[in-house]
């Protein structure tokens, strides 16, 4: 037996550690932030658990994609503050960088994190410790209750599926003959490229085109839609692009990609259409960051006949519960907001509900609750929101209530000698109950829970106007911008 791959659970509690064909209350296909707490959830209900993993423990956010890109852009961070030290009156000498050593940091973080190891050290302890199974390799359904996993046959009384995703690849002519990218290509490159072309200008593309271009690298950032960020509120997505520029990367946006060339010798030409202005940019590598599809395909789901969205994602109820009556599905493969504390919640509340009808205890199921969740989105200067844009409020009121503030007359930002920002607290314009806060400037990601907060309790903008916030702070910016609230049509 293979103890990095395969952990049984206590036989006096479960089963023999040898049965002919392993039987399980739960399994769970994926270790990612929705598989690992679907496996936990289910064990506190007491049924046996095991987890299918076809990559390293943990899945892509500690691995390949979270953890990483925020550990990078720390250090895009260090060196752009490193070379403003005159401003503070440090005197740090000639600044400089080693590419190598960028990446070496990256590593150490992810280790810390995953424990290192062939598969994720310090997941395999901790699905010991819950007295998790955990099976190495590629799942595939023979029918609703039997999986297959490296030749060997499991059953199930129920399952999980949380697969995640993987990178969405648009239909651009040309595209095929490329050695492109994906994100987590670009979050490991061995080498620094003097150029990239960035296909996407979403989060994943932002951050991309905020690490490479505080290094000095020449930055096309793509974005087919009028703003970059185009799910946050129009004017952050302004700023967020001024941010961008002022690193000097080059953002076009209402943007076609009509063609990519492989134009030899290591240049890649990508033929960008706006409005029929048509332009044509020559970079090194090409990253696509266009977006993700669900990840299930191979997994044998057409022999189920499960319900399967756009992009293969697997429609579910408030249950995590798919059409087919023993298999719940959470996380990224679900389609949804993707994040991954999304990912978490579903994935606990479907490992719950799962054990629950593996069990057959009647508890109550629980059901899904993503009124309220916030976002960042990690650029030279932090953007985050929550609940609705001001378009999405005025579309639905007509008017609405709308609290700015600039974080240039923040003390702090004073103190700090930082960057400029905005906050925008949107408000129901009657009954004044806070429906949105849009954040960008420093510490965003911080501030942005506490106007979570107030819509997640129901609260009002007047309520949040009169708390005493401590000075100097970022967040006065929550009581300045919610005592400012102004009508606007």
């Amino acid at each position: 037996m293979n103890i990095l791959t395969t952990y049984y659970l206590p036989p006096a509690i479960f089963f023999d550690p040898m049965p002919k064909t392993p039987t399980y209350d739960v399994i769970v296909i994926g270790s990612g932030s929705a598989g690992f707490s679907a496996a936990e959830a289910a064990r506190k209900v007491g049924a046996s658990v095991c987890v299918i993993e076809n990559d390293r423990l943990g899945g892509d956010c500690p691995n390949y994609a979270c953890v990483p890109s925020k550990a990078l852009l720390k250090t895009a961070s260090v060196y752009r503050l490193a070379n403003r030290a005159r401003e503070y009156g440090v005197s740090v000498g000639s600044v400089s960088y080693n590419y190598d050593l960028v990446m070496k940091y990256r590593e150490n973080v992810v280790k810390s994190i995953t424990g290192g190891g062939t598969f994720g050290a310090r997941y395999e302890k901790i699905f010991r410790s819950l007295g998790i199974s955990v099976k190495i390799g590629k799942a595939r359904f023979l029918d609703e209750h039997t999986i297959e996993v490296k030749g060997e046959n499991l059953i199930g009384k129920t399952f999980v599926i949380a697969t995640g995703s993987v990178e969405f690849v648009p239909s651009i002519s040309g595209i095929e003959t490329l050695k492109y990218l994906i994100w987590k290509d670009a979050l490991s490159l061995k080498r620094q490229p003097k150029s990239l072309g960035i296909i996407g200008g979403g989060p994943v593309g932002c951050e991309l085109a905020t690490f490479f271009s505080s290094f000095g690298t020449r930055v096309v950032l793509i974005q087919s839609a009028p703003q970059v960020l185009h799910r946050e509120d129009a004017e952050i997505a302004g700023l967020a692009r001024k941010a961008l520029e002022s690193l000097g990367v080059e953002v076009i946006t209402n943007a076609n990609v009509v063609e990519v060339i492989n134009g030899g010798g290591g240049v890649y030409g990508v033929h960008v259409d706006v409005s029929g202005n048509k332009t044509m940019h020559a970079v090194e590598q090409v990253v696509l960051a266009a977006g993700n599809r669900a990840n299930t395909s191979d997994l044998g789901l057409e022999k189920l006949d499960m319900r399967l969205g756009t992009r293969g994602t697997i429609i579910t109820t408030n249950e995590q519960r798919t059409s087919v009556p023993y298999i719940f599905a959470a996380g990224d493969v679900c389609g949804g907001m993707q994040f991954t504390h999304t990912s978490h919640h579903e994935g606990y509340i479907a490992g719950h509900n799962a054990a629950l009808l593996a069990k057959k205890k009647r508890a109550s199921r629980m059901k899904i609750d993503e009124r309220v969740v916030p976002r960042v989105t990690f650029l030279s200067t932090e953007v985050a929101s929550v609940g609705m844009t001001q378009k999405e409020a005025k579309d639905a009121f007509g008017k609405v209530l709308v609290g700015r503030y600039p974080f240039s007359a923040l003390g702090r930002t004073a103190t700090e000698y930082g960057s400029e920002g905005l906050i925008k607290i949107i408000a129901h314009p009657k009954t004044r109950k806070i429906f949105g806060g849009h954040i960008i400037g420093e510490r965003a990601g911080e501030i942005v829970h506490e106007i979570a907060l107030a819509i997640y309790l129901n609260t009002t903008i007047d309520k949040l106007a009169s708390m005493i916030h401590a000075f100097p702070s970022y967040s006065e910016s929550v009581t300045a911008a919610a005592s400012s609230s102004k009508l606007e049509s």
